[in-house]
């Protein structure tokens, strides 16, 4: 497969990742933000911008965070690359360079969702009707990863865009648990009833408040929520779930002499899978989630070079 493929394969999936848990944030966000009192809004609305690290260019263009400002901002705003629209067209230029490579029910669920969310941004969407939009974007990514799943031969075109999709959600994962965390342990000492709503945003956000009940029970825990969505590898938005298939996938791409990308996931991916939660308490999360986010942007940038020539 040429580089130039590869990566635009790979990149797609990520824009396409990355428009969804868009979605996930900001409906969980403008959700809390109804919860708490006025003067911790603001807060709440704020972690979309942070998850995404564009909070300073929010403020090129707005004086104030509200619900709709931030929807216009993270949704439908062309200026910069954060928001849902511009990823979305993102993801269509890279599956136009890779048009032979996708099988039409894979071009068809991307084209058509660039033209409905074309159609979306003429007629813009209010605070009142964001709630079903935020549901069309989830669910126009299923139906992604569904034509990707049941229609693609399991070539390099295949392992290049699972790899893009798991890179983008192991690094996105790891950020808004560790945003989240944050938060959510800051409020424990406050008030109760707001940790408890904490660390049911953090879930919610990562698909994750079923898997959670299932395997725990009711009785929100710090470290049963950690341990989740770091170790098991049962929640297909976890570390270690995510690490497991990118080293998976790696050793299935042909790869001549591109070994150094296998090599640091395949060792990220022992530090997850032999790891327990005494050490991650030990280590403190914060501390261990940075040096994950250090780790799988590496792991993401050799693979550039060792695959795509970057």
């Amino acid at each position: 497969m040429l580089s130039r493929a590869a990566a635009s394969l790979f990149w797609m999936a990520r824009y396409l990742e990355r428009m969804e848990i868009q979605a996930r944030l900001l409906d969980v966000s403008l959700t809390m933000a109804l919860i708490d009192v006025p003067e911790d809004r603001e807060e709440q609305l704020s972690v979309p911008l942070l998850v995404s690290g564009t909070r300073d260019q929010f403020w090129q263009f707005h004086d104030e965070v509200t619900p709709q400002r931030l929807i216009d901002f993270l949704l439908l705003d062309d200026r910069h690359d954060a928001s849902v629209f511009s990823m979305m067209r993102h993801a269509r230029d890279n599956a136009l360079h890779v048009r032979g490579n996708l099988s039409s029910d894979v071009w068809e669920s991307i084209n058509r969702t660039w033209l409905e969310l074309k159609d979306l941004s003429r007629r813009g969407v209010r605070e009142s009707n964001a709630s079903s939009v935020f549901d069309w974007v989830r669910e126009r990514s299923h139906t992604f990863r569904g034509a990707v799943y049941g229609t693609l031969l399991r070539n390099d075109a295949f392992h290049f865009l699972r790899l893009g999709t798991f890179i983008e959600r192991a690094d996105t994962t790891a950020r808004v648990l560790d945003i989240r965390h944050v938060m959510a342990t800051q409020s424990m000492a406050e008030h109760s009833t707001r940790s408890f709503f904490e660390w049911t945003a953090l879930l919610h956000s990562l698909a994750a408040f079923e898997a959670y009940q299932n395997t725990y029970g009711h009785n929100l825990e710090p470290m049963n929520v950690a341990e989740l969505l770091v170790l098991s590898a049962d929640v297909p938005r976890s570390l270690h779930s995510g690490l497991k298939e990118i080293s998976s996938l790696l050793e299935q791409v042909e790869s001549g002499r591109a070994q150094r990308a296998r090599r640091l996931a395949s060792s990220l991916y022992a530090n997850i899978r032999y790891g327990d939660r005494d050490y991650i308490a030990e280590r403190g999360l914060h501390s261990y989630l940075v040096d994950f986010l250090g780790r799988i942007q590496h792991i993401a940038d050799q693979i550039q070079k060792d695959y795509m020539g970057w």
